[in-house]
């Protein structure tokens, strides 16, 4: 009888803790929590129920006085959530990064000058690689030459869906005050590329080339957006 009362007080130990705690760390998703080694992953709220959309965001007005643009080398999340594919090794997911930093770069250099150092309205942007899907080479282009295959896939880029056997790119921006180092947004996305895209689906680094290209002209349309910027 004590053995068995014994045991039941550990149960329910058990079930208190995972009420007070939550799930592991370990297992957790982007669906069910923000990422729990990132910075801001307390001030994001998801976007949708279920959802891997993450975000924060100061008043629209925060963002006006800022001109130029210091952007971070690509990090690689190595927290215990993290979600990349079996077979995509340490040496890819840096490879991987170097293709955003580079491409972020390019495209955010049309609009905004980055400056020796941080100025009063210098923005600093941190992305973080948190996971990837592999594409599966030779069958996903497959599926984009027939006339059926061409057919779903543009169905699915007018829905704004990646295609069939097109890997993927989770990542988190982080936006701060490069001086202060306050956050100013916070952001956790997955990526596919456009599923007309068809040199995308050839492997896993082009699937990156061409979300990190689409990625980098959206960031920069929405940084003039938010700052009010003109030109290029």
């Amino acid at each position: 009888m004590t053995r068995h009362r014994f045991s039941n007080r550990i149960v329910a130990t058990g079930a208190l803790a995972v009420l007070l705690l939550g799930a592991s760390p370990a297992i957790a998703q982007t669906s069910d929590r923000a990422p729990v080694g990132l910075q801001s992953s307390s001030k994001m709220a998801q976007d949708k129920a279920g959802s891997e959309s993450w975000t924060y965001a100061q008043p629209r007005n925060v963002f006006t006085k800022y001109r130029t643009l210091i952007v971070d080398p690509t990090a690689v999340y190595n927290g215990p959530d993290s979600q990349f594919d079996g077979g995509i090794s340490a040496a890819d997911r840096a490879k991987f990064a170097g293709i955003v930093t580079d491409q972020l770069r390019y495209e955010l250099a049309k609009s905004f000058p980055a400056p020796a150092r941080a100025q009063a309205d210098t923005l600093r942007l941190k992305v973080t690689l948190l996971g990837a899907e592999r594409t599966k080479g030779g069958v996903a282009t497959a599926t984009r030459v027939t006339p059926m295959g061409f057919g779903l896939s543009a169905l699915k880029s007018a829905l704004g869906k990646g295609g069939s056997f097109t890997g993927s790119v989770l990542f988190a921006v982080e936006l701060y005050d490069a001086r202060t180092n306050e956050l100013l947004l916070a952001a956790v996305r997955r990526r596919h590329p456009d599923p007309l895209d068809v040199p995308a689906t050839l492997g896993t680094e082009e699937t990156v080339k061409a979300v990190a290209r689409e990625f980098a002209d959206s960031a920069r349309k929405r940084l003039k957006d938010l700052t009010g910027v003109q030109g290029p």
